[in-house]
């Protein structure tokens, strides 16, 4: 992954985790807000990697973050309604996974032809081990 991939991905992890955090009280309506955020770091991540919108594997992608969104939605259920855990746990999901579909994303670029998707079971995994890393 290029450095100016990480920087598309980290800066799209940043606006994820505000929209997480604001739009909190609303349960589930920022895995539909994001859907919009990840097409467009799509595309960035495809102009770094030289591809034209229509080389991206977009089925692929697509489904990635569907999945993704699903795990997310999945892990934050839990805390929904509590105000404040609600509003860190949402932020703290959308960001890391950002990061997960924007690596997800680098790698499909690598190689679109052979782009396949993430299973949720995978995001999960991914998701905690991210949470993980964040709890130091």
């Amino acid at each position: 992954m290029t450095d100016a991939v990480k920087a598309t991905i980290h800066r799209t992890s940043v606006a994820s985790a505000v929209i997480g955090a604001v739009l909190s009280p609303l349960p589930l309506v920022d895995e539909i807000v994001l859907v919009p955020v990840y097409a467009v770091m799509a595309s960035r991540i495809a102009r770094h990697h030289a591809l034209a919108a229509g080389a991206l594997p977009w089925r692929a992608i697509a489904r990635t973050a569907v999945n993704g969104l699903a795990a997310r939605a999945l892990a934050n259920v839990a805390v929904s309604y509590i105000p404040g855990v609600a509003a860190v746990a949402n932020a703290a999901t959308a960001a890391i996974l950002t990061e997960v579909v924007g690596s997800s994303i680098d790698e499909a670029c690598a190689d679109p032809e052979h782009a396949r998707p993430v299973s949720v079971r995978a995001l999960i995994d991914r998701l905690r081990a991210g949470v993980a890393a964040a709890r130091g």
